[in-house]
């Protein structure tokens, strides 16, 4: 009877220790746990373009949701008016500049909410993103608008 021996290569060794990297790699990225924390923010958003007036109808303690999907969006704290202005070429000194549009205003309201942090995310009640910059389309008892979150307090 003939022995068999077994010899093993280089080559079957790093074949063997880049399939166990890649298997040990893979599980560390789908087996993260996420770091999620609860806390109550205020995030200020403009609503542009409204009738004179439509700030009247926003109360402090109104409850808005996203006007799209539906979802829970906060609770109004404040709210202002300031009037709404559009850039306009001055054709004499070859600037642009802004102009009152007369009969329009622009709404800031200002909202808290209890949000999750999950990574870099903010999000109310797990389902609105809340992001400085965002368009959002809001809607109250009564109103609605579209605009974007201009500044947020963490």
């Amino acid at each position: 009877m003939e022995k068999k021996t077994v010899r093993v290569r280089w080559f079957d060794l790093v074949v063997l220790i880049v399939i166990i990297a890649a298997v040990v790699i893979g599980y560390r990225f789908t087996h993260r746990e996420t770091v999620v924390t609860s806390r109550n923010i205020q995030y200020t958003f403009e609503l542009v373009d409204n009738p004179e007036g439509f700030h009247e109808l926003i109360h402090e303690g109104d409850t808005i949701t996203d006007n799209v999907k539906n979802y829970y969006m906060g609770q109004v704290v404040s709210v202002e008016a300031i009037p709404y202005t559009i850039q306009v070429n001055d054709l004499e000194n070859g600037v642009v500049r802004e102009a009152e549009v007369p009969g329009r205003e622009t709404v800031l309201v200002t909202v808290e909410a209890p949000v999750t942090e999950n990574g870099g995310n903010l999000t109310v009640n797990g389902y609105f993103l809340v992001k400085t910059g965002l368009d959002v389309a809001v809607k109250g008892n009564g109103y609605a608008g579209r605009g974007y979150i201009l500044y947020m307090d963490r």
